[in-house]
């Protein structure tokens, strides 16, 4: 006769909270799923955990914005014409006797748009006034609407999703008003709308935000946190031959204004590059490059190929997809405003090297990288 053999049945059990170890970070809160959790980011936070701060300039300021990409309602024109006080002069800390957007004066629902090119995140708009024959003119409060083609368009509402948000602009002609948005826009189209003015509607702005990836912020090029010692180059130039104007990779810093402030490569040819070692692998999704001067000279880079590395010895050249060959980006049309490259699909590496490829005058490059660290 068999034996039977009677298994004891065991059951396992679990109730762990998944958000007991605070999975959420920079103030996210935490909503506990079936072996899962969500996070309720902060308007200027995004990721799965909230991890990637989503408030970086857009490009109104430095020009990755550009004039194409603006438009109004109306323009207000002084002088008897000839001053134009148009969309593209809309841009923080924009100087000149003529800096600001403003519209005419008969204009009863006035607006300035900005056309992002692609969906983008946007979680907040700086604003500053502007002074015009002396006095100090700008807008006290506006509302902000968003589409995704130009022809609806969405006002942001109050949390009770009653009214029309408005929000505070500015109390003078030259200092700053910061405004988050308690829920990021994705769209393409922004328009402000001037709601109370002192004076005429005078605007200068700066959009704030990312893209949709969340992972577009700079790593530490302009803010200090990529070390001198963390730049290296192929050659560097040195006006006169003089060591004090060298102009070494560790200036390749965007918007550096010093007196010697880019990398200039001591030869104009295709084998110049820059390199950047970023310490730990690094998701790298965008290259913001501008030139500079030398003593009055204009110089840039016109196109450069990018390549990258996680020993610095063995290098890959990035590609173009669709042409199956290496991708040539374009960069600078002039010396100061800001040209964004995305790079998609991203690149992974520690180290990654600008390779000029076409320039102005002497190979010369001010930079930025925007990604974020593979952990994140």
């Amino acid at each position: 006769m068999s034996k039977i053999h009677r298994n004891k049945e065991i059951r396992f059990e679990s109730n762990v909270n998944e958000c007991e170890s605070g999975p959420c970070r920079n103030g996210g809160v935490c909503t506990d799923r079936e072996a899962n959790y969500t996070c309720v980011c902060p308007g200027e936070y995004t990721g799965r955990t909230c991890q990637h701060k989503c408030s970086g300039p857009l490009g109104m300021e430095g020009g990755i914005i550009t004039k194409g990409q603006l438009s109004s309602s109306s323009v207000q024109r002084g002088m008897f014409g000839l001053q134009h006080w148009s969309p593209d002069l809309a841009r923080l800390h924009r100087r000149g006797m003529v800096n600001a957007w403003s519209p005419a004066l008969s204009d009863r629902w006035p607006w300035i748009q900005v056309n992002l090119r692609q969906q983008m995140r946007v979680t907040g708009l700086i604003t500053q006034g502007a002074r015009r024959l002396g006095s100090s003119e700008y807008v006290k409060s506006y509302k902000i609407a968003h589409s995704d083609d130009a022809r609806t368009w969405s006002m942001l509402k109050t949390r009770g999703d009653t009214q029309d948000m408005i929000f505070h602009g500015n109390s003078d002609s030259s200092s700053l008003m910061a405004n988050t948005f308690s829920s990021p826009i994705e769209a393409q189209y922004i328009r402000v709308y001037p709601q109370v003015c002192w004076g005429h509607c005078m605007l200068r702005m700066e959009l704030m935000g990312c893209e949709l990836t969340g992972c577009s912020e700079p790593l530490g090029l302009k803010g200090g946190q990529v070390q001198d010692s963390q730049l290296t180059s192929s050659s560097v130039y040195r006006t006169l031959g003089m060591g004090l104007l060298a102009w070494t990779p560790n200036r390749a810093r965007l918007d550096n204004q010093a007196k010697v402030n880019a990398w200039t490569a001591a030869t104009n040819d295709q084998n110049q590059w820059i390199q950047v070692d970023l310490l730990v692998p690094t998701k790298v999704t965008g290259v913001v490059t501008q030139g500079a001067k030398d003593f009055g000279r204009v110089q840039f880079v016109r196109s450069y190929k990018l390549a990258y590395s996680n020993d610095g010895l063995r290098w890959t050249t990035y590609q173009d997809e669709t042409q199956h060959k290496d991708k040539v980006f374009q960069g600078n049309v002039e010396n100061d405003t800001h040209r964004k490259n995305s790079v998609q699909p991203p690149i992974y590496g520690r180290f990654l090297r600008l390779i000029p490829w076409s320039w102005y005058g002497r190979i010369t490059l001010r930079m930025e990288l925007l990604g974020c660290t593979e952990d994140d």
